[in-house]
């Protein structure tokens, strides 16, 4: 009950594109200012010795803590060794200057659409690259000398999933040292939140448990070494995206990530001859449509028969209100005469919600890099409120055509579409559009039917 709760207050609450920039606020309370990365997101904070102190997640993307990190998904661990901490160069209060980073030689700037942080010691550079769209972050290290990154996590479980793959191997160890690929903590196995942490190259890697979370120890060597480290979601549309999931044994989807992974494939597919986001939304909609239609069909016949009886069974409900076994028995008989099956407009509703629910799923966590007509960004809610209301009158119509004109179906169908009203708003814009388009086709659909049955619009007293 409290996660559907918070799935409610998440999509509810507001949504919309940050502008990435860098920020000084006191995120962890110890009365020091850090140094604040804001992404739609993740925000980061980093503190002057070039360690991270915050890694903040969000659970929807744009949304705004308002300087309140305290309730925030925090990945950082406390307890442990700072994420980021590069042995022999990470300055301590009172060390003399110039002896490891510190804050006069750190910069914040953005370059490139990039917010970057970077630290200066002698013999050492350190250098993080944030994507504002992405969870995961660029480091590159520079030394003049060997030594050891120290990274760790995860500050959302008690007992991590901790992953090591070594090289040569397909299947990751749970801790120890050797040349690796990478080194991952989730705090589940196909849900929460994730660090991974990889190299450019396989790098020498140890991988030790405690504390509630995980301590990774890598091994860098003089010269430049490059790593890329994810932190957000442990979730499969983010890490596919974001180029991890590609990783051996670091996620293994259940069904309804495969099946998810089947719709995303189909929407690059569209976007590959239609080089537009939209557009290949529109296409998904049309081939899902389509895998639906003999189900649908049946739905919106059995509908449509259902309607056209109704005067019959309002007849046998008047004469039997009293009586509703002898009232149940005969229904079934109208049934049987005219070779309806009432239960067989269920199945193919209860089939589109998990659709739906999946192609949230797939657009939510995806990354467009295009807008479509006014729409700025397909993953977000609509700004303009312009796909909610084209909703709302499609819904209206589908209504109107679903009842025959009948004033009590009319004023049911609009009542239990209520609900979605609400949700649209919040909706992924691209989502909203699958959904707009997808009820476009049920009409023309449900009109064929309609015609094929003879059955007429208009009102029913």
């Amino acid at each position: 009950m409290k996660r559907l709760l918070l799935l409610f207050v998440v999509l509810l609450s507001p949504a919309f594109a940050l502008t990435a920039e860098w920020q000084s606020l006191d995120t962890n309370g110890d009365g020091k200012p850090e140094h604040l990365a804001i992404t739609n997101l993740a925000d980061i904070a980093f503190n002057d010795q070039g360690q991270i102190v915050g890694w903040y997640v969000k659970q929807i993307k744009g949304q705004n803590f308002k300087g309140n990190y305290a309730k925030a998904p925090n990945l950082v661990k406390q307890g442990l060794p700072l994420p980021g901490t590069l042995v022999g160069y990470a300055a301590t209060e009172g060390a003399a200057a110039g002896s490891g980073f510190n804050g006069d030689n750190a910069r914040f700037f953005e370059d490139a659409g990039e917010l970057v942080a970077e630290f200066r010691a002698p013999g050492a550079v350190m250098r993080y690259r944030i994507n504002p769209r992405l969870y995961s972050l660029k480091l590159e290290v520079e030394l003049d000398r060997p030594t050891t990154l120290i990274w760790t996590g995860i500050n959302r479980t008690d007992n991590p999933i901790t992953k090591l793959l070594l090289a040569g191997s397909d299947q990751p160890v749970p801790s120890g040292s050797g040349t690796a690929l990478y080194a991952a903590v989730q705090t589940k196995a196909n849900k929460g939140y994730a660090f991974v942490l990889r190299g450019k190259d396989p790098l020498e890697t140890q991988l030790e448990v405690g504390g509630g979370g995980a301590t990774v120890q890598v091994a860098l060597p003089a010269g430049t070494t490059e790593l890329s480290v994810y932190g957000g979601l442990n979730e499969l549309v983010r890490l596919y995206v974001e180029g991890f999931y590609e990783l051996p044994g670091l996620f293994k989807p259940n069904i309804w990530g495969q099946l998810s992974l089947g719709l995303l494939y189909v929407m690059e597919l569209a976007y590959k001859y239609t080089t537009n986001w939209g557009l290949a939304i529109l296409l998904l909609t049309v081939f899902v449509r389509l895998l639906l239609w003999p189900l649908m069909h049946q739905q919106f016949k059995s509908m449509a028969e259902m309607n056209k009886i109704k005067p019959l069974m309002d007849e046998i409900n008047k004469k039997y209100k009293d009586d509703p076994e002898k009232k149940n028995e005969a229904l079934m008989n109208l049934y049987r005469e005219h070779k309806i099956n009432p239960a067989a407009g269920c199945l193919p509703m209860f089939i589109q919600m998990p659709i739906l629910f999946m192609m949230w799923r797939v657009i939510a966590n995806y990354e467009f890099d295009q807008g479509f007509l006014w729409i700025p960004d397909l993953s977000l809610p609509d700004p303009f409120y312009v796909l909610p209301a084209l909703y709302v009158l499609v819904m209206l119509a589908q209504t109107m055509l679903m009842s025959h004109g009948n004033k009590d179906a009319m004023r049911q169908g609009i009542m239990m579409n209520l609900i979605f009203i609400f949700l649209v708003l919040k909706f992924p814009a691209g989502v909203t559009l699958y959904w707009v388009f997808s009820t476009l086709i049920g009409l023309v659909q449900q009109w064929m039917i309609n015609k094929q049955l003879g059955i007429a619009t208009a009102a029913r007293s």
